[in-house]
């Protein structure tokens, strides 16, 4: 039998260099898994925003075909598989002849507008 030097260092890696390898291995793991998690939500958020800006635009040029010059309106509309509820409300604006109405628009069940648009709009 051969006996084993004591000068010679063993092959491999430890039990305990393979336990702090799995430990760092599963911080990066849950780290990135929270970054993606934040990310879509992020996601979400932003494309709500989109959608409720195309909303508010398109009654703000509703509005300006419309001869009626309502002073307040509002409603549900549906876009891309989500409700929304618009508002559009009549002010006074510092140039002659023109009407300001500020829309703004709620995602269902919202208490919040997600976008609150400003649109300047001839009285006649």
């Amino acid at each position: 039998m051969k006996s084993l030097n004591k000068n010679k260092k063993a092959n491999g890696f430890t039990l305990l260099e393979v336990l702090i390898a799995l430990a760092i291995l599963a911080i990066l793991m849950v780290s990135a898994i929270k970054i993606t998690a934040d990310n879509i939500e992020n996601l979400w958020y932003l494309e709500n925003k989109t959608l409720a800006a195309i909303v508010a635009s398109n009654h703000a040029v509703q509005l300006r075909l419309d001869k009626d010059k309502p002073e307040r309106k509002d409603g549900w509309d549906e876009m891309a598989g989500r409700r929304w509820y618009w508002q559009i409300k009549r002010g006074f604006s510092n140039i002659k002849d023109l009407w300001s109405y500020r829309i703004e628009v709620f995602l269902e069940g919202d208490k919040e507008p997600l976008v609150s648009l400003l649109s300047n709009v001839s009285k006649s």
